[in-house]
């Protein structure tokens, strides 16, 4: 027979093991690469887009988001750009999703976007991902688009919840408003500096293909810092100076954390990743095991 203890060990790596894969990867950028890049004659992105490229594409691996996907992308904020113009944001997503194979559903205008939760919601459509258009360029968020986010907020972070990727790029609150209403003590701005901009170890490992020049002077300038309470997020890359450029995590990762019903908070924001997590759960796990059978007047029964 199989000990009380053990039965509650499973348990225990098994509820472990669904949570780690339930949510979806995050990155969130200070950035306009969005207006930084372009496509060349012969289909290639090129400088920020190609950021954009990599980025979304490791965001796609990582999706876990349950039932049949109707959509891979839903570009938040933009129309359809097919000549993929430089410095045209929709253009910017459209090549990448081009270039990746990828569909890309564009829902642009404050109405359209609150429609968009409401059939989310519903079940009407079920994307692997959203992505936000940013701020910086041209056919990408306004004023209004970004009060129609924030007033989502609930809903986007519950969608990164259910394992769908979610990649932002701009500054200000039409970029990310909705963010600060999750995370009210996460402070976005402050400036930056992509001149010798460096992935952290937690971007090369949660963003495998991304490089240095991906996301450094050479991919285009950043406008915009995170600074205060991560939450779930961690650094990804910093800036020249040392301030935290792009935020988020892979698989697994969640913005709210701590509250009640939600994940207890890394440390300093440090998220490690899940397969870290699962086996410090696995070791704990074992520990308490192994003491309960040494304790006297304990019959191990398995």
């Amino acid at each position: 027979m199989i000990s009380t203890v053990n039965r509650v060990f499973a348990g225990f790596v098994l509820a472990g093991a669904a949570g780690l894969s339930m949510a979806g990867p995050v990155i969130l950028g200070g950035d306009d690469l969005t207006d930084h890049g372009s496509r060349s004659g012969a289909g290639a992105n090129l400088a920020g887009w190609l950021y954009i490229e990599k980025a979304v594409g490791n965001v796609l691996s990582g999706v876990t988001r349950a039932g049949a996907l109707t959509t891979d992308i839903v570009a938040l904020g933009s129309a359809a750009n097919p000549a993929f113009n430089g410095g045209n944001a929709g253009g910017a997503i459209g090549s990448v999703g081009n270039v990746l194979g990828k569909t890309v559903t564009y829902i642009d205008g404050a109405a359209a976007i609150n429609q968009f939760f409401v059939n989310l919601a519903g079940g009407f459509i079920n994307p692997a991902m959203l992505w936000f258009s940013g701020t910086g360029a041209v056919n990408n968020l306004d004023g209004t688009e970004g009060a129609a986010l924030t007033s989502n907020a609930a809903a986007i972070n519950a969608f990164g919840a259910s394992g769908g990727g979610i990649m932002a790029h701009g500054s200000g609150s039409s970029a990310y408003g909705w963010l600060s209403a999750l995370l009210p003590g996460l402070l976005e701005g402050g400036g930056c500096n992509s001149t010798g901009a460096t992935l952290t170890a937690a971007g090369q490992a949660a963003f495998p293909g991304l490089s240095n020049s991906n996301i450094d002077g050479n991919a285009g300038p950043c406008h915009s810092s995170f600074s205060g309470n991560f939450g779930g997020l961690t650094t990804l890359a910093m800036d020249g100076g040392g301030l935290s450029y792009i935020i988020g995590g892979g698989a697994g990762t969640v913005i709210v954390c701590g509250q009640p019903g939600q994940p207890v908070c890394p440390p300093t924001g440090e998220v490690p990743e899940p397969s870290s997590l699962l086996l410090m759960t696995l070791a704990g796990l074992a520990l308490v095991v192994q003491q309960r059978r040494r304790r006297p007047g304990v019959v191990d029964q398995s």
